[in-house]
């Protein structure tokens, strides 16, 4: 089989079929190509956080704001399925009083960059999380955003991507990318046939070194996994999205508070979602690692740390785990760029926040391939800045 596009985006993820989707959108003939199935890999281990919390202020907290409007607007009036979409807030949790102070500074710092949020003291946080250990100091409530099933995101991306008259190749390898003479990109050969194309987008996540390694471009996207504890369901463990303020220090690379080794070894802090079905995803993890196998000492531990929130945890059955390899970059913060190689785009190294920042993501690599004015400056997105 061969046949020809005017754009392959390589990854079957949330950022490759937001790319597909906003190409297809605007009358390109696009082909996705996946090696597995949809959203198979790091977009059905992790949580669906689509909150304004965790970012540094200025101009990465504008970024993330549009990243959320824009998955928002999709999933209100675009996707043509339920994808449990959950809009009712999320918590910030500050254990002790320096803590609090450490929080009320920051959201004074997201309150200045036009975040909806506001502190919450002790007497109103508890009469909103009834099963918080009853010295938990206080929080920042967000209430831009909400939370999803990526999963059902990605399969409803995969649906919208096809009515627009996109094709998506599932099971389907790359196995080289063949230049023109002049250098430029100008064929996609994979194991079901080869795909004559102007375009490439290399959004394969943690494999998109790979990718890039097949025309000669260096992606400095390195694996870190990610683990979450699954909660028996019917149990209502939180309200709300809720995570401890060391959320913000894990994806900053700052040192968490207490001297648990575990905890510093691996990254572990506490974070709960209530999902459509009726049970909690407990996490979190972050440390390098190149392989999904359950770590026990790390489960052990969340599930430790997570019992320091909510005592009730002790008592609910925890019916599986998971983890995820999450694409970082040196910097955290995601690659959305053109390449010395015309007509081949990197958009990966999301870190963390591949569900938030797929759609908009996809949206400046689509203005980018047209010509058009990008929604936000993109030099700090640019892979030569490294």
């Amino acid at each position: 089989m061969s046949k020809s596009a005017d754009a392959v985006v390589i990854g079957g993820g949330i950022v490759g079929l937001s790319n597909a989707y906003w190409l297809a959108k605007r009358g390109l003939k696009v082909v996705l190509v996946e090696s597995g199935d949809l959203v198979a890999g790091t977009s059905a281990r992790c949580d669906g956080n689509n909150y304004i919390c965790d970012t540094a202020p200025g101009e990465i907290t504008q970024t993330m704001k549009l990243a959320v409007s824009e998955v928002e607007n999709l999933v209100k009036h675009e996707l043509d399925a339920d994808v449990d979409w959950i809009e009712n807030g999320m918590f910030t949790l500050a254990e002790n009083e320096e803590q609090y102070e450490q929080a009320k500074k920051q959201c004074a710092e997201k309150q200045a960059d036009g975040v909806k949020c506001r502190m919450v003291d002790r007497k109103e946080l508890h009469e909103a999380e009834p099963n918080l250990a009853p010295d938990i100091y206080g929080a920042i409530e967000f209430t831009e955003g909400g939370s999803l099933s990526p999963i059902l995101f990605g399969f409803a991306l995969g649906d919208k991507v096809e009515s627009l008259g996109g094709e998506i190749w599932r099971f389907t390898r790359v196995i080289g990318i063949e230049l023109n003479p002049d250098g430029s990109v100008g064929k996609v050969l994979t194991d079901k046939g080869d795909i004559v194309t102007k375009h490439v987008v290399d959004a394969a996540g943690v494999w998109s070194p790979a990718i890039g390694k097949m025309v000669g471009v260096d992606i400095p996207v390195t694996m870190m996994k990610g683990d979450i504890l699954v909660a028996e369901s019917d149990v209502k463990v939180s309200n709300r999205y809720v995570c401890e303020i060391g959320y913000n220090f894990l994806r900053n690379d700052m040192k968490l508070d207490g001297d648990d080794a575990i905890r510093q070894k691996y990254g572990i802090g506490f974070l709960t979602e209530p999902t459509g079905a009726n049970n909690a995803l407990i996490g979190f993890s972050k440390y390098p690692a190149t392989d999904t196998r359950t770590n026990f000492e790390v489960t052990r531990a969340m599930a430790k740390r997570a019992i320091r929130f909510y005592p009730m945890i002790a008592n609910v059955n925890i019916i599986r785990t998971y983890a995820g390899l999450r694409p970082w970059s040196p910097d955290h913060e995601p690659i959305i760029s053109k390449t010395k190689v015309p007509g081949f785009y990197v958009c990966s190294g999301h870190c963390g926040s591949g569900i938030a920042y797929g759609p908009l993501s996809g949206k400046l690599i689509m203005q980018m391939i047209l010509g058009e004015e990008t929604d936000v400056k993109m030099d700090r997105f640019d892979l030569y800045r490294f």
